[in-house]
């Protein structure tokens, strides 16, 4: 039987959370997991995420970096930024690996990847590191609007100097919540100090790694409502952009020819879903996460469910775009087709030629 190791007191890589005994004062000589076969499925479900969304991200980057051509290619540092912010997603979400809870206004982590290797200095880092990068992906959803309005109203694309600084504006505003993060997970717990955070956690022996976020400390306050607040802002301001742009679109339909009109439609039925599904795949998981810590309720396992939601954005965002921009889908479909049917002949144009 493996060896198990067994920390009755805080220690530098736990200093929050410590085993328990069991009620008859002894400890359990096998390892246990109240979740059973859902922490099997999680584990599932990020190698699932993981590699479609490694195929999926590089697919798309490839598309954009070099079958981008004809009328699209004017928007390819829109749909550059939609990519790139999408793939570094990927790559934090699948070294994380989280499994969470959420309990008595506690926000509870463990990282079951790569991260949860690391000592637990690099831990806090991690964790505000993607809760950055996840208001970062809302936060440039205006950005990537606004490129879009201005090339309509200005009737040229936005400098990449332009693109490069909007972005900047976009890091430097969601900064505070990154700050605010590493704050929490790193030093709200001395909120209830001396505390055994790992009694909030799931019935798990031995106690794994964990990390903590208390409400009742203002840093974990600051985390929930400025990320809240940026996701919300971001949000508004993407909703006035795309309104105005759309009103431009129908002011200028008349002037645009048939192929400029599918284009346009495509942009916008682009745009669209780039603002729908994240109210599917992070705003609304992330209430569902942020809401019980304000009211310091215990949410049973929505925490656990809606995390496995999120993992699916790096799936979901470069399906959407493929199949919504013709060229990409026709590329895609193409090279699918080609592998049942076998080499086909076809002629060399542009595949961005017939929008």
């Amino acid at each position: 039987m493996p060896h198990i190791s067994i920390h009755t007191s805080p220690y530098a890589e736990n200093p929050y959370a410590w085993d328990v005994p069991g009620e008859s004062g002894d400890f359990p000589t096998e390892k246990y997991d109240e979740l059973g076969g859902l922490s099997s499925l999680l584990l599932i479900n990020y190698f699932v995420t993981s590699i479609a969304g490694g195929i999926l991200s590089f697919l798309l980057l490839y598309l954009v970096l070099y079958r981008t051509t004809g009328p699209l290619q004017q928007y390819r540092q829109m749909l550059l930024i939609c990519c790139l912010t999408d793939t570094v997603y990927w790559l934090v979400d699948n070294f994380m690996w989280m499994k969470i809870k959420q309990k008595d206004g506690v926000f509870i982590l463990k990282m079951e990847g790569v991260a949860g290797l690391m000592s637990w200095p690099y831990r806090v880092f991690t964790i505000a590191f993607y809760v950055w990068m996840l208001c970062f992906l809302n936060a440039i959803l205006p950005v990537q609007l606004y490129f879009r309005y201005y090339s309509l109203v200005r009737n040229r694309i936005l400098s990449g100097a332009s693109t490069i600084g909007l972005c900047a504006v976009a890091a430097l505003t969601t900064f505070p919540v990154f700050a605010c993060t590493y704050l929490s997970f790193g030093w709200s717990s001395e909120e209830q100090h001396g505390f055994n955070y790992g009694t909030l956690w799931y019935k798990e022996f031995p106690m794994p790694q964990l990390l903590f976020g208390d409400a009742r400390s203002p840093y974990q306050k600051g985390f929930l409502f400025l990320g809240g607040g940026v996701i919300g802002a971001s949000y508004v301001l993407a909703m006035i952009i795309g309104y105005r742009t759309l009103q431009r679109i129908r002011n200028m339909n008349d002037s645009y020819s048939e192929k400029t009109r599918r284009l346009q439609r495509q942009l916008t039925n682009f745009m669209i879903l780039q603002a729908v599904i994240p109210l599917f795949t992070s705003v609304l998981p992330v209430m569902i996460i942020v809401s019980p810590s304000l009211f310091y309720t215990d949410d049973g396992r929505l925490c656990f469910y809606s995390v496995i939601i999120i993992s699916w954005i790096p799936v979901v965002n470069p399906i959407i775009t493929v199949l919504v921009i013709v060229p990409f889908r026709k590329i895609v479909f193409r090279a699918v087709a080609s592998k049942g049917t076998g080499p086909t002949s076809h002629t060399s144009g542009p595949e961005n030629a017939i929008i």
